[in-house]
């Protein structure tokens, strides 16, 4: 068996927002079970139930940040609410092509690369307004 985790979770993944940095971990987390199932050879009967859980989970996650960037009223939430809806689908479709073909890895690749930029790039841009928020108590 190769590498367990797939993605190995750093605290440069981390923006400081804690809520948000437990959620991006719990995310990362889902998509490692799945590279685990895919290399123990169960990568094929276990994607559907793993992409519910994450596709559960990452609406709650994304309903966290939504309302955490409006009330701090980031200028950019369109944008990164638009980024949200662009990622749901484009997960949904990958993951019928993935259950339909026995191809696993195409979402897995796809997921990893996906957040890790999102996190590392796109998350980092509203973080100090959030910080701001949470500094100011009025949260």
């Amino acid at each position: 068996m190769n590498n367990i985790l797939y993605i190995v979770w750093s605290d440069n993944n981390n923006i400081g927002i804690p809520i948000i940095d437990e959620q991006h971990r719990g995310i990362i987390s889902t998509i490692n079970s799945l590279h685990y199932f895919i290399q123990t050879g169960h990568g094929d009967e276990i994607i559907k139930p793993t992409m519910i859980i994450l596709e559960q989970y990452v609406d709650i996650h994304f309903k966290t940040e939504e309302a955490l960037m409006k009330k701090a009223n980031y200028p950019d939430i369109k944008d990164h609410i638009v980024m949200h809806k662009k990622l749901v689908e484009k997960t949904k479709n990958l993951s019928i092509y993935a259950s339909s073909n026995n191809d696993s890895n195409i979402i897995l690749k796809f997921l990893k690369e996906w957040w890790l930029g999102h996190i590392n790039k796109e998350d980092v841009k509203y973080a100090p307004f959030l910080k701001k928020l949470l500094d100011s108590k009025s949260f």
